[in-house]
């Protein structure tokens, strides 16, 4: 076995940008070393740079889990743990090696199939084109014959968190492979999740942010008196190919009490990279530790949740997924569910459930008591939305989700739940508004002849995307604006009167785009339509839901 070499904690790895706009790469000592001259991190995907930073979190959480809120607080107002996190790194060296030795990192060293194969190195870039699908087409063709161990090192975490489903390379000494093939088991962890990720002035304030107290939101407390409290590479003996089930309510598993370190580190796939110091020009990529979905709630503190009737039915108890996002759709289109709001659907034994729920870490905010932290805490704060889209059976990349918001801390907070209510209200109202749009459309294509199955239904899914794109600056900005000192029903007038604004933009647009045979019309399944009764038509359900209002007499009501 070769000697270990390329170590992470000193090595330049991850790209970052500093706050002066600059990027650079740096290894993990040095990020921690320079928190607050570093705004970002700044890799080739944004699920990229979340798989690093759940890496970097979890050994905050393993050196300086808060306590409690006032313990929290206390963090704030000190800034990170970075001593300690940079203590523990040292603690730690030798399980930062990329390469060699009996535990590089995130890897299984001896890991081989049964004839010694290997994976070109697409089987963990993600970014590769492949031959019918170029999305995240940042290289050019195949091009990745060798990476650099920087690359390397990457996607390897990348691989970890966000690595497809479908069945890879049996691994010597799995007693779950058939046939020389390791079956599928799902998508790596990540891939299931929403995440959610709250962003400060640098990497300082956003490690902070995101480090919580478990037992106040409602997550299980961090035991480091055992490893399965530790980070992953903290165990006694080297990883091998052998790989467990530990999906909580599957009864082929075996579940037990996961940390939140050991959570964010999880090894999902078994994985060696071939190669060493000079470059990597292979893989051997490999099932790992299967973990499912439902009710992780209590263990993954970064997801928005949803209740789920039908895997409520099978496991016949009260059941909650991760919320993913849906691609193309706006993170402020799922505020609904994410402010501190409650919606309720009747559960399986016909009592009421909330619907959505927050991330623990969103939710721990949404409780803080304002008295208890400095002035420093921020009055505004950037939240980040990353996500994964899988194609048929998860088997391949799709999309990649990433937005962000920036909302009023007041708006966050549960005491000011009127004016979360009155923003998840406007949003309803704004999806219901695009939908009038969507039917003017669909109907003025009828009234110019369209007439085939599913007529209309081109012209109204174009119209609405139109329409969301149209108003999601002012939506964004609106939002921004907020600042808990007004009335939350006149917060919601005014985004009201750029709503109707913009819907009645859109179809003076529509309008003039229609046909002459649309002015004439023409009988169709749902009567005659033509241009002026589609208008009328619209103009009755924008009244309707956006009624205008003499602003000299209205008052805070």
């Amino acid at each position: 076995m070769k000697n270990p070499e390329y170590n992470l904690l000193d090595e330049p790895w991850i790209p970052v940008r500093l706050v002066d706009g600059t990027i650079t790469d740096v290894g993990l000592l040095e990020l921690l070393r320079r928190t607050t001259d570093i705004a970002d991190l700044a890799c080739e995907l944004p699920t990229q740079s979340i798989a690093i930073q759940r890496l970097i979190l979890a050994i905050a959480y393993r050196v300086a889990t808060p306590r409690d809120a006032r313990d929290w607080a206390r963090q704030w107002d000190d800034g990170a743990p970075t001593e300690q996190m940079i203590e523990y790194l040292e603690q730690w060296r030798d399980r930062f090696y990329l390469f060699g030795g009996h535990f590089p990192f995130m890897q299984v060293a001896d890991l081989r199939t049964e004839k010694d194969e290997e994976k070109a190195l697409d089987a963990v870039v993600a970014c590769v084109p492949k031959e019918d699908k170029r999305l995240f087409s940042t290289r050019q063709g195949a091009g990745v014959a060798r990476l650099s161990p920087s690359d390397a090192a990457r996607w390897l975490v990348h691989a970890q968190a966000y690595d497809p489903s479908g069945t890879r390379t049996g691994a010597v000494g799995d007693e779950k492979v058939k046939g020389g093939k390791g079956y599928p088991i799902g998508p790596a962890w990540c891939g299931h999740l929403g995440l959610v990720w709250l962003k400060g002035k640098d990497l300082d304030e956003t490690l902070v942010l995101n480090l919580i107290p478990a037992s106040t939101a409602a997550l299980r407390g961090v035991d480091s008196s055992t490893e399965w409290g530790a980070c992953s590479w903290e165990v006694s003996e080297p990883e091998t190919s052998v790989r467990g089930d530990y999906s909580l309510l599957d009864p082929a598993g075996t579940p037990r009490e996961l940390s939140i370190p050991r959570l964010l580190t999880w090894h999902s796939r078994r994985i060696r990279l071939m190669g060493d110091s000079s470059g990597v020009t292979g893989v051997i990529l490999a099932q790992g530790d299967k973990l499912a979905p439902q009710e992780m709630r209590m263990y993954e503190p970064q997801s928005l949740w949803r209740y789920s009737i039908e895997q409520s039915k099978k496991f016949k108890k009260d059941v909650y997924m991760p919320r993913k996002f849906v691609s193309g759709r706006a993170f402020w289109r799922n505020l609904p569910g994410t402010l501190p709001t409650v919606m309720t659907v009747q559960g399986v034994d016909k009592q009421p459930k909330q619907e959505f729920l927050p991330s623990a870490t969103l939710s721990f905010h949404y409780q803080l008591d304002n008295a208890s932290i400095q002035t420093s805490y921020p009055k505004v704060m950037r939240i980040q939305a990353v996500g994964v889209t899988y194609g048929p059976q998860e088997s391949t990349f799709e999309d990649i989700y990433s937005d962000e918001l920036t909302l009023s801390v007041a708006v966050m907070r549960v005491e000011r739940e009127d004016l979360s209510a009155e923003i998840d209200r406007q949003v309803r109202l704004t999806e219901d508004v695009a939908r009038d749009v969507g039917t003017l459309a669909a109907n003025l294509v009828r009234a110019a002849g369209e007439s085939a199955k599913g007529a209309g239904d081109g012209a109204r899914d174009r119209a609405k995307e139109l329409f969301f794109s149209a108003v999601d600056t002012s939506f964004r900005i609106w939002l921004s604006q907020v600042d808990g000192h007004e009335n939350a029903r006149d917060v919601g007038r005014r985004w009201e009167r750029t709503l109707r604004q913009h819907a009645t933009d859109i179809q003076t647009e529509l309008v003039r785009g229609a046909s002459s045979s649309a002015i004439i019309g023409r009988e169709t399944v749902r009567g005659y339509m033509n241009v002026g009764i589609a208008e009328n038509i619209f103009r009755a359900r924008l009244n309707e839901r956006l009624p205008v209002h003499n602003t000299n007499q209205e008052g805070t009501k």
